[in-house]
């Protein structure tokens, strides 16, 4: 943690400072990076594992759909997604636990 906190708010600093001097333009074009970001994390392993697969169009879904259920809908972008993901983690763990791989002697 002594490296990692540091490390994240320099990054998250230095990233306010570019952001504030960038353009609108390139701002907004990063903004779209970052979407892209995100789905090159999940696409990958959930090409693998049909769970995933499962948990991520739940969650475009249920995302979808908090957008116009109340009260829900009254909420930031922000409170919903928080919301979401520990709802859908939490039943996605419930429902699919890890298996644990116990060391064979």
């Amino acid at each position: 943690m002594a490296v990692a906190i540091p490390g994240w708010s320099i990054g998250t600093a230095s990233g306010i400072i570019a952001g504030a001097a960038l353009p609108d333009r390139i701002v907004s074009a990063l903004s779209v990076a970052l979407f892209g970001m995100f789905l090159a994390i999940i696409i990958p392993p959930a090409r693998e594992s049909r769970i995933i697969l499962t948990v991520v169009i739940t969650s475009f879904i249920a995302s979808f759909a908090a957008t116009y259920m109340e009260p829900l809908a009254q909420l930031t972008g922000g409170t919903r997604t928080i919301i979401l993901t520990v709802v859908i983690a939490a039943a996605a763990a419930w429902f699919r636990p890890v298996q644990s791989q116990q060391k064979e002697d």
